[in-house]
């Protein structure tokens, strides 16, 4: 959610979520919402504007186009931003050399994660020394848990490690994972069912 800081006139807040948003090189416009009692306005400010470029991760793909970032407000690697109503998280910052955060005016190159595009995810099944892999496109937030047993096609796992960026995890989304490893089973009262997200399988 992309927040901007102006004092609401009902409630007197200072904190606003962003609804709708256009920028140029002259002004910027906000239809703005307050996060303490929802009353919505309209924003609209001359400020000075950068470009730079930005590059897009979407799984195996990535797209290159160039943004305006607003002069003197500072980014910062793990930010999320909203870009023509995709959410963008922002993994490198060059000015031109990598750092963790800088200004608008100082940046050369963003680099982002899409957040809303759909997440492959490859799932290791060990089934009596043999392994064999899954691959899924899952909505970014299908969460997944250890212990739980899904269902691919007439087959079951249970899952027993989850990998993510930050370590292993009891439950997470599929935005955050690396790789799921399973075990299977002959039989289960409950599963989850993933077989509309199978992709492939590779032995």
């Amino acid at each position: 959610m992309e927040k901007i800081y102006d004092k609401c006139e009902i409630c007197g807040n200072e904190e606003f979520e962003v609804l709708k948003k256009k920028e140029s090189n002259k002004y910027a416009y906000y239809l703005v919402r307050c996060l303490n009692c929802g009353h919505v306005k309209e924003i609209e400010d001359k400020v000075k504007l950068s470009q730079a470029k930005l590059i897009i991760s979407r799984e195996d793909k990535s797209e290159a186009k160039m943004i305006n970032l607003i002069h003197d407000v500072e980014y910062k690697v793990g930010d999320e931003i909203e870009v023509d109503g995709e959410t963008l998280r922002i993994t490198k910052i060059e000015v031109p050399e990598s750092v963790n955060k800088a200004k608008g005016e100082e940046i050369k190159y963003l680099w982002t994660k899409s957040l809303s595009a759909p997440k492959k995810i490859g799932i290791s099944i060990n089934d009596r020394g043999k392994t064999y892999s899954i691959y899924l496109i899952v909505p970014p937030d299908f969460e997944f848990e250890v212990d739980k047993v899904y269902k691919v096609n007439e087959g079951l796992f249970k899952i027993k490690k989850i990998k993510t960026e930050k370590g292993d995890r009891r439950k997470a989304k599929a935005i955050e994972i690396k790789r799921i490893y399973g075990d299977p089973v002959k039989f289960s009262r409950s599963s989850i069912d993933l077989t509309e997200y199978l992709k492939d399988i590779k032995r």
